[in-house]
């Protein structure tokens, strides 16, 4: 009994310690909340998080059970940037000196990032206002990295499952890059969209393996090493 009373009383004290900054809408995302929960700021969608809660502990362990440390990475592409968790670890946790091109397609969290979160601190990052889709069919610098965390809430956009897309991905990978696909797995639909995902980086020439990490749901992260350019 001691224990359970423990345990509520640390929870009822993690919910007192939340503390709501600045709740805002866009025309890409109704909800966008800046929340202060201890001594961490987050930015969260009306159902998710989008930056330095659940996602930032998932790209930690993505991450560390992906090699990102032993890799030699100097040039980044980062796809839905939010305000700067994939970022904050390569730059600051890992101290990896690299170049970071970063597409948002939201103005409205590219404001938030800088006003709160301070995302102009980061030397050689740039960050591009833009379309993921339109962004990879006209780019054609090679990244090292390409990380890929696209959601509107908790929804990923129906293009990024789309061979065009995942083809462009490769199109813009360096000979010995990587991918790293986030989806998460929630219902069945999302398992079966994350299982084609699978197929598709399959057919590609390179290695692929999936990683599942378990925050408040799971999250599988496609893992592509390049073989090679077609």
């Amino acid at each position: 009994m001691k224990l359970k009373v423990s345990n509520a009383s640390k929870y009822l004290k993690f919910l007192s310690s939340k503390e709501l900054i600045e709740k805002t809408g866009s025309a890409v995302n109704n909800t966008l909340e800046v929340l202060k929960v201890g001594d961490i700021l987050m930015l969260n969608s009306a159902n998710t998080n989008y930056s330095f809660g659940g996602l930032h502990r998932v790209f930690r362990k993505a991450f560390e059970k992906a090699g990102i440390a032993e890799r030699d990475v100097s040039n980044v592409l980062i796809l839905g940037f939010g305000a700067g968790s994939v970022a904050s670890i390569l730059l600051e946790e890992y101290k990896i000196s690299c170049q970071i091109k970063a597409v948002e397609n939201d103005p409205e969290v590219i404001r938030l990032g800088r006003e709160y979160f301070n995302t102009q601190r980061y030397a050689g990052l740039e960050v591009v206002e833009a379309d993921a889709e339109e962004f990879i069919r006209n780019e054609n610098m090679h990244y090292d990295l390409i990380i890929v965390d696209l959601y509107v809430d908790f929804e990923v956009p129906a293009f990024c499952h789309s061979p065009e897309f995942i083809s462009g991905l490769h199109r813009c990978l360096a000979e010995k890059g990587m991918i790293m696909f986030n989806k998460m797995l929630y219902n069945y639909k999302t398992r079966q969209e994350a299982h084609e995902l699978e197929k598709k980086f399959n057919s590609l020439k390179g290695s692929v393996k999936v990683l599942k990490i378990r925050e408040n749901v799971v999250n599988k992260v496609i893992v592509f090493e390049n073989c090679g350019n077609i």
